[in-house]
């Protein structure tokens, strides 16, 4: 075991070491001492505290921001002839969307539904035609439904099995003009 007097001088053998280095270190931070074969070092310029982000450089630099990514709200428009809900669902049970979601895996399931709840204020029962159509390629579905005149609440579906490639899909319902009232997107993988 150490004694006492060997712990006291450890210690201030420490701070001898310790005010040492800092007496060398402030030397060296000085001006160097002036002779014939020591040439002046210029100091490096300091780096900015807080770089510019990639996202930031202007669109000449050739970056482009990443695009915003699309919700999956339903897009309705309003009108005597509307959807006031629009699904995409694997199934339809008692009139109500069954497996509703956003998301699908391809060949998951053999039919994906687009489930519509219209309204008919017109005196003649109107036509629409429900589709699901890709970002590329041929579009599906185009089945034609008919809501009733007068009609306060009209719960009905149209589905397809021709879904075969992956990306953002849209279900997308239109008015006998061709005029988009509803569009749904959602993804296959």
């Amino acid at each position: 075991m150490k004694t006492n007097i060997e712990l006291v001088l450890s210690g201030i053998g420490g701070v001898v070491v310790g005010v040492g280095a800092i007496a060398l270190l402030a030397a060296c931070a000085g001006e160097p001492a002036a002779t014939t074969a020591t040439a002046r070092v210029e100091p490096l310029p300091a780096p900015a505290l807080a770089p510019e982000l990639a996202t930031t450089a202007p669109a000449s630099a050739g970056i482009e921001p990443e695009p915003e990514v699309e919700s999956y709200e339903p897009e309705l428009a309003g009108g005597a002839i509307r959807v006031r809900r629009l699904v995409v669902a694997t199934g339809v049970a008692q009139r109500e969307p069954t497996g509703a979601a956003d998301v699908f895996e391809l060949g998951e399931s053999p039919r994906l539904y687009a489930f519509v709840e219209a309204v008919n204020e017109t005196g003649e029962p109107v036509a629409l035609e429900i589709t699901f159509e890709p970002e590329r390629g041929e579009s599906a579905g185009h089945v034609s439904i008919e809501v009733p005149a007068r009609a306060p609440r009209f719960r009905t579906w149209a589905y397809t099995r021709h879904i075969y490639t992956e990306g953002r899909w849209q279900a997308v319902v239109r008015a006998p003009d061709g005029r988009v009232i509803a569009r749904r997107p959602f993804d296959v993988e």
